[in-house]
């Protein structure tokens, strides 16, 4: 049997990464709490908070978010049995509600320390069986000194990966700051990984440039922004996944792709049925506004074939975009255990995809992640049957 790697996996925050946050900071975390009707609330500076649903939890809706996991994610057994359900070797994962901590309103010192806290606390997790579980390095973004530290310690520490936000609103990632990550990761090897949900993103349809923006307008934006969070969503997820155009666009524009040829990045949990019109939409700015735009050598969309990866969960339009992007960019993340993800529901998307690939599927399944993140497919496969017991 072929193996399946998700690339695209969380664990939440636990009482444990509270107690690492030092002084009183780590009650600013906010902490999953059982609410309403088998749903899930925070506690902040111990309020509690409620963001649980009015509607009826389905027995499937209970299964996902971690809300019938008092542990979290934490708990490798069970993460091992809910990857069993569908056949699933390994994971890469990232945060939960800690996805948006470098752009939440919180300090840029908190960010810091709560990154160091995050990725001490993945590596405690999950360094038992690393072979089988990746984490992704938390970096802190308001300064760029602490970015490059606390990369250079997660490459000591043997990180497979590092994940930023999408967007940096007050540092983007086409300024030459960020210059000395790019090339320490393009040094070590590593991919960062973009996750999207994360950091200071519009999660609404606004499309809104602040930098435009008179003080007085720019007060009611935020005045709204603040009002936003306490009302229902608007299907503001899929604004949230358009965000992983961001970083491909601001690291080709730049040149940083030009001036690193090696260095190689993930656009996690945002789907691909966007990525052909955005790569042709490239090269047709890059011909039309050349008067206006830094000259680059190669098609804008090249850069990106070359050197970005993007994560496909359940998306038919990315498959029958392939004669445009090819599938070698894929790869395959089922978003264990958020709503919207597969789990524990994958299995038709990954016949789609086996379908639309054919003899390509298993690099989208396994292949390009193994590659990118360093998975022993010898290991994997030698103790698949480990994970295929735990299914009964």
């Amino acid at each position: 049997m072929s193996l399946l790697i998700t690339a695209d996996a969380h664990v939440a925050e636990n009482e444990d990464l509270r107690a690492r946050m030092p002084g009183d900071l780590g009650m600013k975390m906010p902490l999953l709490i059982p609410g309403k009707n088998g749903d899930l609330d925070s506690e902040i500076n111990g309020k509690h908070i409620n963001r649980s649903s009015w509607k009826t939890l389905s027995e499937r809706d209970r299964e996902l978010e971690f809300r019938n996991d008092p542990s979290l994610g934490t708990d490798l057994e069970r993460r091992k049995r809910d990857m069993a359900r569908e056949g699933v070797d390994a994971q890469v994962i990232f945060p939960n509600v800690g996805l948006n901590c470098g752009g939440s309103d919180k300090s840029g010192e908190y960010s810091k320390l709560f990154a160091r806290a995050y990725n001490e606390y993945v590596q405690d997790v999950f360094s038992a069986e690393s072979r089988r579980f990746k984490p992704a390095a938390m970096l802190p973004t308001d300064n760029i000194e602490d970015t490059v530290a606390e990369a250079r310690t997660c490459i000591d520490e043997g990180f497979a990966t590092v994940f930023l936000p999408c967007v940096v609103p007050w540092q983007p990632y086409r300024l030459p700051v960020w210059e000395p990550l790019w090339s320490l990761m393009e040094e070590a090897r590593l991919p960062v990984t973009f996750h999207v949900f994360s950091g200071n993103l519009s999660q609404g349809g606004e499309f809104a440039d602040a930098g435009q923006m008179s003080e007085e307008r720019l007060a009611r934006t935020i005045e709204h922004g603040r009002d936003k969070l306490n009302h229902s969503e608007h299907l503001d997820t899929v604004i949230g996944m358009a965000a992983g155009m961001a970083p491909i666009l601001e690291l080709t524009s730049s040149g940083t792709l030009e001036r690193h040829p090696d260095f190689r990045f993930v656009i996690t949990e945002s789907e691909c049925g966007w990525l052909a019109w955005a790569l042709q939409a490239m090269d047709q700015m890059q011909r039309r506004r050349h008067l206006y735009r830094k000259d680059l050598p190669l098609k804008a969309s090249e850069y990106f074939l070359r050197q970005g990866y993007v994560t496909i969960t359940d998306d038919p339009v990315a498959l029958n975009n392939i004669e445009f992007t090819g599938s070698d960019r894929f790869l395959w993340g089922n978003d264990y255990p958020h709503d919207e993800g597969t789990w524990p529901e994958s299995q038709s998307s990954i016949d789609l995809i086996r379908e639309k690939l054919g003899a390509d599927a298993d690099k989208t399944l396994y292949g390009n992640a193994a590659d990118l993140y360093g998975f022993d497919v010898d290991y994997l496969t030698n103790t698949q049957s480990e994970i295929t017991a735990l299914a009964s």
